[in-house]
């Protein structure tokens, strides 16, 4: 596959896996504060994108 086509489907398979543990990790949206109404998680962004790199290279690894 030409390096166009690799870079697309990692970008598209690292916003499936983002948006997946974003369900996975959620806990609820804020009730109070600067944040209210904002949806909070029980891991970081850092942590969600880590994990969601993470699944598209081993997937990508296991793929190749």
């Amino acid at each position: 596959m030409s390096n166009e086509i690799i870079i697309k489907l990692e970008e598209g398979l690292y916003e499936d896996y983002k948006e997946e543990l974003e369900k996975k990790y959620f806990g609820g949206i804020t009730a109070g504060g600067p944040d209210k109404g904002c949806p909070w998680y029980h891991k970081s962004d850092q942590e969600i994108e880590e994990e969601a790199t993470q699944k598209v290279k081993e997937f990508m690894d296991r793929n190749s």
